[in-house]
């Protein structure tokens, strides 16, 4: 029984890895509009008013990479005011 060696004492078969699905780190319109718990039209047009994170087109089909979402957010965030904007109303008896 006897194995292939590539030159240099190496496997061949551990050389070669199984195609990787250019798709991966990406997700749909459909399923970040499901995550963000919006409809699909509000992305879009959040999209339109480039109020979006950034985003891939294939064909017609648009793609978010998670990354640049999560970068997006994080950009975005703020911090809690420890004042309130308004006085509260007080209510009459």
């Amino acid at each position: 029984m006897t194995q292939s060696l590539a030159p240099g004492g190496t496997d061949t078969a551990a050389i070669v890895a199984p195609p990787a699905d250019f798709l991966d780190g990406f997700i749909s319109e459909e399923e970040y509009a499901a995550r963000r718990g919006v409809s699909l039209r509000t992305c879009q047009r959040d999209r339109q008013l480039r109020q979006s994170p950034p985003f891939v087109v294939f064909g017609r089909r648009v793609y978010y990479r998670i990354e640049a979402v999560r970068e997006w957010l994080l950009a975005r965030e703020q911090a809690a005011d420890r004042k309130p904007s308004a006085p509260r109303a007080r209510r009459g008896r």
